[in-house]
């Protein structure tokens, strides 16, 4: 079909067409028959590549080094399973190429009949195969239709593993402009969650993920010095923290990053300062967290609250980390906190990163790195 011009229609009609004719595999099927079989289409494919014009000793040649091992003979229930096998995988081609003419034509001229489009790419992702072009249709429908499809998608249990990533991943791309907007939104009469020695620096120390860029001055580590006594836990918090941000900052693989990675971006968009940490965003947070089928149980805005307050403290560790040189005060309370951060288990590989930098120029710190050591803290 031509990709330019005229309506998407034929397009539907042939996707809910495949979809009407497609079928799973069997039930006969084991893990020695799906290695049989690939070995067998390998050898066919390897000897339907044959070239007219070729030689038979060039023939003979290239069957030596490139065709597999010769497998046991295959029996005609083995032929014919294998060939429903061969005209499914050319079925489930033909879907994905159609999906993919769908994401071209929505991104060049837009479609009409979005609802019948989000309706088969949602039936699709229902099959548990190749996700990307489906989700990234619905993606690119929007609301409300493909937008609703994905949170039905990403509520779905019974998706794969990987494939509900994938939803998730476009659903929170799709929905990321709505929550980028509500977090800058102002805050007024709102319920603040961190202390108030930590909004101070203003903007310094932001949720969004940027690096900060704070003069070095004594006037910033007494805010520092505040900030950090503040965040300092009376005991070590219950439950583990993720990793410190300087080293989850990347993009995370999506098939690879955990749940709490996802939780993060959301707190970034919806509260992207300190002072945007409050009780009513905190709850907006959870309640996109559940939409998006991430954990939401137990006393989520204490668990995150101590999470970021472990993130910030973890950035000003690092900005101590710079400014060791600079004749900003930071002796003796720096290295006096950095050492209780590191027994409570909270910033802790900053603080300790802190300690090892600063060692070479103060002596504190290699007698609070030894003290650490005997106590089993590191």
């Amino acid at each position: 079909m031509g990709q330019s011009g005229g309506s998407e229609r034929p397009y539907l009609e042939a996707l809910a067409a495949a979809l009407d004719a497609y079928e799973p595999p069997t039930a006969e099927w084991t893990d020695e028959l799906w290695e049989l079989y690939e070995h067998a289409d390998a050898e066919e494919r390897v000897l339907r590549a044959k070239p007219d014009d070729w030689s038979d000793d060039l023939w003979e040649q290239y069957r030596s080094t490139e065709v597999p091992e010769p497998h046991p003979p295959l029996t005609q229930e083995q032929e014919h399973l294998f060939a429903q096998e061969r005209d499914r995988e050319r079925r489930i081609s033909a879907v994905q190429h159609l999906l993919e003419s769908l994401n071209e034509r929505l991104g060049a001229t837009g479609l009409r009949e979005t609802e019948w489009a989000a309706a088969l790419a949602e039936r699709w992702l229902g099959l548990n195969l190749y996700a990307s072009p489906a989700a990234r249709l619905l993606h690119g429908l929007g609301t409300p239709h493909g937008e609703a499809a994905l949170l039905r998608l990403v509520a779905d249990d019974t998706l794969d593993r990987e494939d509900r990533q994938t939803v998730r991943e476009w659903l929170m791309k799709l929905r990321k402009p709505r929550n980028h907007a509500l977090g800058r939104q102002p805050q007024e009469g709102e319920t603040p969650l961190l202390p108030p020695e930590v909004r101070s620096p203003a903007d310094a120390w932001g949720m969004d993920g940027r690096w900060p860029q704070v003069a070095m001055n004594r006037e910033n580590a007494t805010a520092v010095r505040a900030a950090l006594q503040a965040l300092l836990p009376a005991r070590r918090p219950a439950a583990p923290e993720p990793p410190p941000e300087m080293v989850t900052l990347g993009d995370e693989e999506p098939e690879a990053a955990p749940d709490w990675v996802r939780v993060r971006m959301l707190l970034r968009d919806l509260m992207p300062h300190p002072r945007t940490v409050t009780r009513e965003r905190m709850a907006e947070v959870r309640r996109e967290a559940a939409r998006m089928a991430l954990e939401a149980d137990g006393d989520f805005a204490e668990r995150w609250t101590t999470r970021i307050g472990a993130w910030l403290a973890g950035s000003m560790f690092s900005w101590l980390c710079d400014a060791r040189r600079e004749p900003v005060d930071l002796a003796p309370w720096a290295v006096d906190l950095a050492e209780q951060y590191v027994l409570r288990g909270f910033a802790a590989e900053d603080a300790e990163r802190f300690l090892a930098l600063s060692g070479d120029i103060d002596p504190r710190s290699v007698a609070a790195l030894r003290r650490l050591k005997e106590a089993g803290a590191i």
